[in-house]
């Protein structure tokens, strides 16, 4: 019998609070054209969001978005981990989870 899944990759991100972090991810050969995205930190105690990063997309076509956070938002992150999520929102308003991971932020 045939299975499918459709979860969503990993991507750990590590960085020192009060640093500026910005990465374009790849998702080449999936179009991301029609897509919003967005990518929310969550605190792996309570669940509630605690930031968000801004997010672009660079190259939809070729499915390459950009996220970052600024100094100032890494910098009001207590040290720890957190659970980050990237996801999109298509045109007739479908979820779909690209991206989970955790982020750490140290001093």
């Amino acid at each position: 019998m045939a299975s499918y899944e459709q979860l969503p990759g990993q991507l750990n991100l590590s960085l020192r609070g009060g640093d500026r972090l910005s990465t374009e991810i790849d998702f080449s050969p999936i179009s991301l054209t029609g897509f919003t995205m967005s990518a929310t930190i969550t605190s792996l105690v309570g669940g509630q969001s605690v930031g968000t990063f801004a997010t672009t997309l660079t190259d939809a076509a070729a499915g390459k978005v950009n996220i970052a956070l600024t100094g100032t938002q890494t910098g009001d992150l207590p040290h720890g981990t957190y659970r980050w999520d990237l996801t999109g929102i298509d045109a007739a308003a479908v979820r779909r989870s690209y991206l989970t991971g955790f982020l750490e932020v140290t001093r």
